[in-house]
């Protein structure tokens, strides 16, 4: 059947067809009807089928009532865009404050949508419509911004503002489409309500804005809220107000300092499986990465669950490459019950593991492991690797070493084979920093080899160079930090310092204001500074209830990276501390 022509189309491109022969249906119809119901067909708006790509987002082109209006006594409401909008979209982007008791009808009739409200509005009250950045037209395009649309049911319309914006912890970086709610109360709440007094979206640059306040303090938050359910909840990064409160007035009330968005990890690793690999040998991995805060093997309490008599535990470890799972290594178990007390683990926030008894039987199988060497680290297939400090030679075993055989099995040499003095440091049992005395000086190389004889194997010799990187190869950064207020009586200013992504090291501010990173090597760098109000040597990122802001911080690109030079930041850094 032919496509119907566009509604616009001239009158001399259309093209007469004979319709009943197409469709033997409509034979009985007379001609006038089949007309009009061809007319009706092509009334229906159809997709374009060509031209550039739509980029733009939709717009409010109008509404009833309008934009301000005050005295409305209508509880229907009728939004035009300018152009066809995802309808699912539009639902789940609307919010009405004060927000109605029952559900929201809405309906639609091409591009405009009525909104009928489940009740009457309230007398003297300010409406607020909000469309936040879900919101997309037909072809998948979404707001940058919310569509905020105000209305009073009295003669007086509120006119109270708050601003601010929403930055990545991380970086300092604009936190886009996050959610921000303002919770009108005179002091931070000890529970967050179950429903915010007004709520807005962030922009793509992390900032926000609120119109026709109530001129009132206010509870300010923000929160990735993914299952729309107006609470933080685990596994959704959110911000604690930078002040306690902020006052709405006709002048738009910007905090000075930025909300900063960060995701809490407040819950404990989780057990997924325990399992005896073998007679003395038993696997517990858990829900996410995991650090032995304490190798010591009688942390744990290992017995026969039926008379309770104790079974010694010989080594407690973690495999280099699987740093979920945790291996005891114990005394032969009899194939009947026992039960396993573990202690001392968390994950990388410093969640312990909680110490539960887990029962459990042992494997029959007889344990076969042996300790076998599995190379050195940083893994690299070049001859020489080259270490920057503070980084230190290591090597690797696919279980802990026996008593006494490493110092047989490894040796360090300079380049003219004479043996040097080291020591050796472990977190995980598997993995062994070598730590030299006197330490690894500038440009030094030296051999480190493994005897493989010493393990019980054929006797084969591991070898790997490493070379310290030259100092000539190395630089320094140096800056100055001071509070923006001078009459402020700073806390002690930390300063880390960040290659890319990875977290590189830490200097503390000297009382003066100056810090200094030397021996740094090559990169990207860039600084995040912070005022470590709590004495403890990390940032914190405050909570919401009970309230605690987060610490200032401050960010900022490191300045070129040179050889040999000591790289001085041109401008002072200026930190904000807001009062307590």
């Amino acid at each position: 059947m032919p496509r119907c022509i566009t509604r616009n189309a001239p009158v001399h491109q259309w093209k007469f067809f004979n319709l009943r022969a197409h469709l033997p249906f409509l034979s009985p119809l007379p001609s006038s009807l089949i007309l009009l119901l061809f007319l009706a067909a092509c009334a229906v708006p159809q997709p374009p089928t060509g031209g550039p790509t739509d980029s733009t987002p939709p717009l409010l082109v109008e509404s009833v009532p309008l934009a301000e209006a005050v005295n409305v006594d209508t509880r229907t409401l009728t939004l035009t865009f300018n152009e066809y909008l995802d309808q699912a979209s539009f639902a789940r982007a609307l919010s009405i404050t004060p927000e109605p008791e029952g559900q929201v009808k809405i309906s639609w009739r091409r591009r405009t949508a009525t909104l009928t409200l489940p009740d009457a509005l309230l007398p003297n009250t300010t409406y607020i419509v909000t469309l936040d950045n879900t919101l997309r037209d037909a072809h998948g395009v979404t707001l940058k911004q919310p569509i905020t649309l105000a209305f009073a049911t009295g003669p007086v319309i509120n006119r109270g503002r708050l601003e601010g914006q929403v930055v990545h912890a991380r970086d300092g970086s604009g936190a886009a489409g996050v959610d921000v709610y303002a919770y009108a109360a005179p002091a931070p709440p000890d529970s967050l309500p179950e429903r915010p007094t007004y709520r807005t979206q962030t922009n793509e640059s992390g900032l926000f804005s609120f119109a026709f306040l109530r001129e009132q303090s206010y509870f300010v938050v923000a929160l990735e809220d993914r299952n729309r359910n107006r609470l933080p909840d685990p596994g959704e990064a959110l911000a604690a107000p930078p002040v306690a409160t902020l006052m709405a007035d006709t002048t738009a009330s910007e905090s000075a300092a930025a909300w900063i968005l960060h995701l809490p990890d407040t819950t404990p690793p989780q057990l997924q499986r325990l399992r005896s690999v073998s007679n003395r040998r038993l696997t517990l991995r858990f829900s996410e990465p995991v650090q032995l805060l304490q190798r010591a093997a009688d942390r744990w309490s290992l017995s026969d669950s039926t008379s309770g008599t104790p079974v010694a535990i010989h080594s407690v470890y973690q495999p280099f490459d699987e740093p979920r799972d945790v291996v005891l290594l114990t005394d032969s178990l009899p194939a009947i019950p026992h039960r396993l007390l573990p202690t001392a683990v968390a994950d990388s926030s410093g969640n312990r593991f909680p110490s539960d008894t887990l029962f459990f039987s042992p494997s029959p199988t007889a344990d076969t492991l042996r300790t076998q060497f599995a190379g050195f680290w940083p893994d690299s297939s070049v001859s020489v690797i080259t270490l920057p400090p503070p980084q230190a030679p290591a090597v690797r075993f696919t279980q802990p070493p026996p008593d006494g055989v490493l110092p047989s099995a490894l040796a360090v040499r300079d380049t003219t084979s004479q043996p040097l003095a080291f020591s050796t440091e472990t977190r995980d049992g598997t993995t062994f920093r070598l730590l030299l005395s006197p330490p690894f000086s500038s440009a030094q190389i030296i051999d480190v080899a493994i005897d493989n004889a010493a393990l019980g194997f054929a006797d084969t010799v591991f070898v790997q160079r490493f070379q310290r990187l030259s100092d000539t190869a190395l630089g320094a950064f140096s800056g100055v930090v001071q509070p923006a207020d001078t009459a402020t009586t700073p806390p002690p200013f930390l300063v880390q310092l960040f290659n890319g992504t990875r977290f590189t090291t830490q200097a503390e501010v000297n009382p003066d204001g100056t810090f200094l990173f030397e021996h740094i090597a090559t990169g990207t760098y860039r600084f995040r500074v912070f005022a470590d109000q709590n004495g403890d040597g990390q940032w914190s990122a405050g909570t919401l209830t009970p309230y605690n802001p987060a610490e200032p911080i401050l960010w900022a690109a490191a300045p070129t990276w040179r050889a040999r030079w000591d790289t001085a930041l041109a401008d002072t850094l200026r930190l904000s501390i807001p009062p307590p």
